[in-house]
């Protein structure tokens, strides 16, 4: 999810934290919409993968409005092509589902790995319910897949 915001120094901000939060929102929403836009998905897998990107939508808006809150500027998204550029090839739903498995471990690793950086608390718990959605997405993608939805008793940074 390197695409769109790159943090500031050591040391950045709730705003400079919460944009690369927000960041990850937009590349997430782009894979999902590009997921969805392959005609790779039946109706079930489609369903879930739009109810994925609702939540991400959702965590964009919240993360939006505690930016605007704290005087910031929301980091805006890229062009859909640009994020595209990062994809792997997708060209069947094994494809897709090894990316959104890989892309949601990604966004539950870094919110929670984003708690400690906050100097307001409340930020911190946000970043902290945020990566626990994002662990219930890798956890039901991992299972769909007939692997083990909790692969481990902790979320390694990795």
């Amino acid at each position: 999810m390197s695409a769109g915001y790159q943090p500031g120094q050591q040391g950045a901000s709730d705003v400079d934290v919460m944009n690369q939060g927000l960041a990850g929102e937009h590349f997430g929403i782009a894979a999902y919409t590009a997921a969805l836009g392959s005609g790779l998905l039946d109706e079930s897998v489609a369903g879930v993968a739009r109810s994925f990107q609702a939540d991400h939508e959702r965590h964009r808006d919240l993360l939006i409005e505690q930016i605007e809150l704290r005087g910031g500027t929301p980091v805006v998204a890229l062009e859909a092509t640009e994020y595209a550029k990062e994809y792997p090839p997708l060209t069947s739903v094994g494809d897709i589902l090894a990316y959104a498995i890989e892309l949601e471990a990604g966004a539950a690793r870094g919110s929670v790995f984003s708690v400690d950086k906050y100097e307001d608390r409340e930020l911190a718990l946000l970043s902290a319910r945020i990566g626990a959605v994002e662990a219930q997405h890798w956890a039901i993608l991992l299972g769909a897949t007939g692997a083990n939805p909790v692969p481990s008793p902790l979320i390694e940074q990795t």
